[in-house]
């Protein structure tokens, strides 16, 4: 039986779409589609998640790698936290989850002073009875280290829990240690995916 319910944050609780996010400063999409991979597809990027480098010393070397994108480099470090907001019908459900007795985590690469801004805007975080942020342990998915990290520290059994991801790749590591697992893709409905695992929401 399903007793704990783990989340990732980004396109699960917390949208993350740089590339629609930028389209409010330029109508130059083909441009957006360039730009957005050498940031966030980076491995400067995997460092910030790693909790390796800081933001502001990654604008730094983003700057002085694309010199001719300064501009496009300032204005998405300066802004693009603020695409960081609610999935509402995800919110809903955690909420749903928490009132029906599930314990509810989170684990997450996500870059310790996002992370720090999401959970002093946002109060469903609250909800959760633990977490495990990539850029705060140093480690990220899909390392087994973090799977087990959380296991670990909550003393969870992997039989009754169940993670929630949208990255196809970050759940096989899940899998492995017997954790049940739902793909949360853009058309996922999620309250129904639950329902299969029979979780009363």
């Amino acid at each position: 039986m399903i007793k704990n319910i783990i989340f990732d944050l980004g396109n699960v609780l917390l949208k993350f779409k740089p590339e629609e996010f930028l389209l409010q400063y330029t109508n130059d999409e083909d441009y957006i589609k360039q730009f957005v991979p050498k940031i966030t597809r980076s491995k400067l990027w995997l460092d910030l998640d790693r909790g390796l480098e800081s933001l502001e010393n990654a604008e730094r070397i983003f700057v002085s790698r694309y010199p001719e994108e300064e501009e496009l480099i300032s204005l998405f470090f300066k802004h693009w936290m603020e695409m960081l907001t609610p999935i509402e019908e995800n919110i809903s459900i955690l909420l749903d989850l928490s009132e029906s007795g599930y314990n509810t985590y989170i684990l997450s690469n996500y870059i310790k002073e996002a992370f720090k801004f999401v959970k002093e805007k946002f109060n469903f975080f609250t909800l959760f009875d633990g977490q495990i942020i990539s850029g705060e342990e140093n480690v990220i998915k899909p390392e087994k280290a973090i799977y087990e990290t959380l296991l670990r520290r909550y003393q969870l059994i992997p039989e009754e829990s169940l993670f929630i991801d949208d990255v196809f790749f970050f759940l096989k590591p899940a899998k492995k240690l017997g954790i049940s697992t739902i793909w949360n893709r853009p058309h996922t409905d999620l309250r129904k995916e639950l329902k299969k695992f029979n979780i009363s929401i």
